[in-house]
């Protein structure tokens, strides 16, 4: 006897049109992304939306339209699209209002016209509270005690928004308080591996945000996959979110851990001088992120790296580092400023003693560095 999985049909939906806009009290300009779906269903992952990559959904970008925004005072402000010759920015607009201009209280009126001749309004009225334009710097020992923040409450907003950056993705929130507890061991449920939170080595930006119903409801409200149901949608003639916030909280804290394993502490690179003209790094800082939790497994390892800078090198001269080491071998992977999604070289070597030796993959070469006393 078999059985037999009923097949079921599922109609083809006509794409629809989605706009993405966030007014922010820290911003230089605001920014909006109209596109058309591709399945007309939606799956938001965290916000906010990352303008290095806008259409990472797979949207497709609406060219052409004339998009204005409405102010309290009645003025009438056009934005202006991103477009240029070879196709990139297409369906990004950018309107010349600076966040520090933004009326707390205000209600902001956004209408979007396409070349079809599609309308889609929206209406959102920014949360009270003075904007945090720069950071406050801390280091964390992660194994000590947690991260305590506060903030004052903000009139009309209608929760906070908590966003840790870190080098896997952010890991986000939202809060009715006006305080919050980290503590160091937290982990990342947004993202399948669930990594720790803060990790060793790396500067990572906390901030809170006071946030309007329109945002709030839109990103806690993750649409199922398949039937895409359950989005609360305020957008008039399409999909997505006119919202706004004002970042209430700006930390940057600079993540440390005990560094007690002979692979953990700061390396400086050695060599004779003609290798010191050609090597590409000369120092790293190395912390044990995870212990391996069995013995065939390895141990996680984090940190930064110093790079020799050469006449014309751009780029950042420390950046992060991640890697890994079981026994006596020892990967270090060399990230492209602070993101793991970004390699731009890994050692693959051996610990000798206070000394990590190996050969570097791209560069060529070998990469020697010792232990500080």
């Amino acid at each position: 006897m078999s059985c037999t999985i009923e097949e079921v049909t599922i109609p083809t939906t006509k794409p629809r049109l989605a706009m993405h806009a966030v007014l922010s009290a820290t911003a230089p300009v605001q920014v909006m992304l109209l596109e058309r779906t591709r399945s007309g269903l939606v799956n938001v992952v965290a916000p906010p939306f990352e303008l290095e990559n806008s259409f990472a959904d797979d949207g497709i970008a609406e060219p052409d339209a004339l998009a204005t925004i409405l102010t309290p005072g009645g003025q009438t402000i056009v934005g202006s699209e991103d477009l240029t010759p070879g196709g990139s920015g297409s369906g990004i607009y950018r309107f010349p209002l600076p966040g520090d201009l933004l009326e707390r209280g205000g209600s902001y009126q956004l209408t979007v016209i396409t070349t079809s001749g599609a309308r889609l309004t929206a209406a959102t009225s920014v949360p009270d509270g003075s904007a945090a334009v720069f950071a406050d710097t801390r280091t964390f020992d992660r194994t000590g005690e947690p991260i305590r923040l506060s903030w004052p409450a903000s009139a009309g907003a209608r929760a906070y928004l908590v966003r840790i950056e870190t080098p896997f993705g952010p890991r986000s929130f939202f809060t009715r308080d006006t305080s919050v507890r980290l503590a160091g061991d937290l982990r990342n449920v947004e993202l399948t591996s669930l990594p720790h939170v803060f990790i060793p080595g790396f500067p990572q930006a906390i901030t809170v945000s006071a946030v309007d119903s329109n945002f709030y409801d839109w990103f806690r409200t993750h649409n199922d996959e398949l039937s895409g149901t359950g989005l609360i949608n305020r957008v008039e003639g399409g999909l997505g979110v006119f919202g706004s916030l004002v970042r209430l909280r700006f930390d940057s804290v600079d993540v440390v851990a005990p560094q007690t394993d002979p692979v953990s502490g700061t390396f400086d690179f050695v060599g004779t001088p003609e290798e010191q003209v050609s090597a590409p790094y000369s120092r790293v800082e190395v912390y044990v992120e995870s212990k391996a939790a069995r013995s065939d497994q390895s141990d996680v390892l984090s940190g930064r790296y110093a790079r020799y800078l050469h006449l014309g090198d751009v780029g950042c001269p420390v950046c992060g580092l991640l890697g890994s080491r079981k026994g006596r071998s020892v990967q270090l992977v060399f990230l492209n400023d602070w993101f793991a999604r970004d390699t731009v070289e890994i050692l693959d070597g051996e610990l000798r003693g206070d000394t990590i030796v190996g050969q570097y993959r791209a560069h060529g070469g070998v990469g020697r560095f010792v232990r500080r006393r």
